[in-house]
């Protein structure tokens, strides 16, 4: 199976699941987020197993990882509180943006951004995902959250979110790439498939939740 025919999979089977759950089950959303970022840490504890300064990785990546992993539950229990679907527009435009950046790249090719760590990211997948991430805000806002009876993105909401897609995004990204490469390694495992694996999933979600999260402290608690 190609890579690109594992993340349609996953994205047909996954996508639909997490976001129903997100919406309506929240125990088991953060039980199955705890056990994903669980992988995750053990994947992470893998690559950076032949690194010098070992135990300072191993300390940094609890606090990254479980930060995160924390940061997460307590923005979907904020809105739960205060009616408000963060939590689902982080993963919603984490994945659509990662998903239209892996396809534009792979169609449309062009000068790489980062060829030494990660050689297979382009300017036109960075485009392809900004064009994603503004699509997508664009349609939330005009036809999802209009069920949202107390809540509404204001201009400031949709910068900030399609900032965090992008750029909070794609330095989580780079930044396990560098891990990956540091380690001389593909993929963090084989766990999803051709898809790489749960380190691999949440890269650029580990680091967008905890700015999302103190960015809606900041403007709505």
């Amino acid at each position: 199976m190609t890579s690109l025919q594992s993340r349609i999979l996953i994205g047909l089977i996954g996508f639909p699941s997490v976001i129903y759950i997100i919406f309506n089950h929240i125990i088991i959303f953060n039980l199955l987020v705890a056990v994903c970022f669980i992988l995750a840490f053990n994947e992470y504890l893998k690559v950076v197993k032949g690194y010098s300064q070992s135990f300072f990785w191993k300390i940094f990546g609890v606090i990254y990882i479980f930060g995160s992993l924390a940061s997460l539950i307590y923005l979907r229990n904020i809105d739960s509180i205060i009616g408000s679907p963060f939590t689902f527009l982080l993963f919603a435009g984490v994945m659509i943006n990662d998903s239209m950046a892996f396809i534009v790249g792979k169609l449309v090719g062009g000068p790489k951004i980062l060829p030494k760590i990660s050689p297979k990211k382009t300017y036109s997948g960075l485009f392809g995902g900004l064009i994603g991430s503004i699509v997508f805000i664009y349609l939330a806002d005009n036809y999802f959250l209009n069920s949202f009876d107390n809540f509404s993105l204001n201009f400031r909401d949709k910068i900030f979110l399609v900032f965090v897609f992008n750029v909070v995004g794609f330095i989580g990204d780079g930044f396990e790439s560098f891990l990956k490469r540091k380690a001389n390694i593909k993929d963090s495992s084989s766990l999803l498939l051709g898809h790489g694996g749960m380190l691999d999933r949440l890269d650029s979600l580990i680091l967008t939740t905890p700015v999302t999260m103190f960015y809606v402290i900041a403007y709505y608690l």
